[in-house]
């Protein structure tokens, strides 16, 4: 059943056996897998079926540091930010998961071989066709890449259809064990102040009323800053908030650093590694990785980075290439209108675009190839097969190196609770955040070393020389959230167990990536779905065993 909770009574009590909060890829699977397992769940979504500016004003916070709007990284809506999410996927390393003296990384009391199994549940969730990451085993064009130490070009990103939960949650609200509420704002936990276990949730469907959900079990999967801001403001019976007893909470806030740096201009041998989009002997696009091996990582003691072609920059327009003019000019006129995710991140640069008048020169001049283009970019959104998963001219002579890197953990970026109150009463999010002087060499040294083995190896040649730029970029994307409630053994060092329970909260878990204690350099997505199938495993053997208990 779908629910608006702004219709239910003020005062009112919803109970069930396991309380979910939040409806993107994280409570979406957790949900999914409880549900199909018989368990009686109700659903926690503060969106509705759209994200407006009253949604937004929730998601509203102060930027103390150079950071994206917070309203602009996330989407208060049902389905969450999977609405807007761009499809890729692949699972951690296992450099990732390991210690890493070079970085004071003590990783990840989870281990590889303990995530597989889930890897391939979230695999499934999220659309992904077969858990396959190498391209030599998935169909790539039949090429043997050399050999190389510190180069490696087989591993691969694979993209979801994209899946948005926002149907899939819709689909679960007609099962009987499921009730899904909608509008429906946690702005705080209650806990029991002698056993620490949660006794309710406390939603805002609307300024001045609150109703209450009870349950067993309490999964909070509302997004990394979302779920940091719950368990702050849950400060009634802890003043630091559940789960702080350490001064943990929102802490070590970790994203990604995203840039275009070098150029590049293929040889016959390099084209021939298919550096593009390809589909998969399964149907499914995947695309290499350019990464330095586990090997070098360590002997250059650096953080984890993938790189790979990208096209030129779209925003000069003496490239004359229409289509690139027509990418700057549509990112242009989304940044003039703000829209979410398309006016943030690394997008965001778009708003100074110039010239103008030569952009639209060169669209008209080069139609034919536009409209060819737009052609196929469109026919799968009707056909409803798999979407092209983004604009990837690499037909001209020259390219760029873009890269998504891993930041360290640091302490000092966290997010904390303002003074400032949102029109539900709660006190917003105060975000503290930069990318290190440490971080950005390491970045830097990663893209010098992938250029050099990429030419000597004849795939190319690489210029590299404005790779100093790294070291002033504005990293200022927020969409992926990691580490606000990191996983550790011990509440002094973070504060989830390695099952993703709250340390002092028995029934209380967080599915998402703010658990992550490292980042890795690869999107989250998959690695939270793998999390929630496993946080659902938990949850029902925990059932299972009280269940006999309570029956004699």
């Amino acid at each position: 059943m779908l629910t608006d909770a702004r219709g239910i009574t003020p005062g009112g009590r919803v109970s069930a056996d396991v309380c979910v909060i939040g409806t993107g890829p994280a409570g979406a699977v957790v949900a999914a897998e409880l549900a199909h397992r018989g368990v009686d769940v109700v659903v926690v979504e503060g969106g509705g079926q759209r994200f407006g500016p009253r949604q937004a004003d929730t998601y509203r916070g102060e930027t103390v540091d150079p950071h994206d709007p917070l309203d602009a990284v996330r989407q208060k809506r049902l389905g969450g930010t999977s609405v807007v999410w761009g499809g890729r996927c692949s699972p951690l390393d296992d450099l990732d998961l390991g210690p890493r003296e070079w970085l004071d990384s003590a990783g990840w009391p989870v281990s590889g071989p303990e995530l597989e199994p889930f890897y391939r549940r979230a695999q499934r969730h999220l659309q992904a066709g077969e858990y396959e990451y190498s391209a030599a085993r998935s169909g790539f064009p039949l090429f043997a890449p050399l050999p190389s130490e510190t180069l490696d070009v087989d591993s691969t990103w694979r993209w979801s259809p994209p899946t948005s939960f926002a149907g899939r949650m819709r689909a679960l609200a007609g099962a009987a064990n499921v009730r899904l509420l909608v509008e429906a704002t946690v702005v705080r936990l209650e806990r029991d102040p002698v056993s620490g276990a949660i006794t309710e949730a406390v939603v805002a469907p609307r300024p001045g009323v609150e109703i209450t959900v009870v349950a067993r079990t309490y999964v909070l999967a509302a997004g990394g800053l979302e779920s940091a801001r719950i368990l702050l403001a849950s400060d009634r019976q802890s003043p630091a908030g559940i789960g702080n007893e350490y001064d943990q909470v929102g802490r070590h806030y970790m994203t990604h650093p995203v840039g275009e740096v070098g150029t590049v201009v293929l040889s016959e041998l390099g084209r021939n590694l298919a550096l593009g989009y390809v589909p998969t002997r399964d149907g499914v696009y995947a695309r290499r990785k350019l990464a330095l091996t586990a090997a070098a990582q360590a002997r250059h003691e650096l953080g984890n980075l993938k790189a790979a072609l990208w096209f030129p920059d779209p925003m000069d327009p003496s490239h004359g290439d229409g289509l690139l003019s027509t990418f700057s000019l549509t990112y242009y006129a989304l940044n003039r209108a703000r829209l979410g995710f398309k006016s943030a991140g690394t997008h965001a640069r778009y708003a100074s675009t110039s010239g103008l008048g030569q952009h639209i020169g060169n669209v008209a001049h080069d139609w034919r190839r536009v409209g060819r283009f737009a052609v196929s970019w469109a026919a799968p959104r009707i056909t409803g097969g798999r979407i092209l998963p983004s604009f990837m001219p690499l037909d001209g002579a020259t390219c760029r190196l873009r890269f998504d890197a891993e930041q360290s953990s640091d302490p000092a970026n966290r997010v904390t609770l303002s003074r400032d109150r949102d029109q539900l009463g709660q006190r917003r999010l105060q975000v503290h955040y930069g990318v290190s002087t440490d971080d950005r060499a390491r970045i830097r040294r990663s893209m010098e070393l992938i250029g050099e083995e990429f030419a000597r190896l004849g795939y190319g040649t690489v210029d590299m020389a404005d790779a100093a730029r790294i070291d002033d970029m504005p990293f200022t994307d927020g969409t992926h959230q990691m580490g606000l409630l990191r996983m550790a053994t011990s509440p002094r060092q973070g504060v989830v167990d390695a099952d993703c329970r709250v340390h002092g909260s028995a029934n209380l878990y967080v599915a998402g990536s703010a658990v992550f204690p490292t980042a890795g350099a690869v999107g989250p997505t998959l690695t939270i779905a793998a999390l929630a199938c496993r946080v659902a495993d938990h949850i029902a053997a925990e059932r299972s065993v009280r269940e006999p208990l309570a029956a004699s």
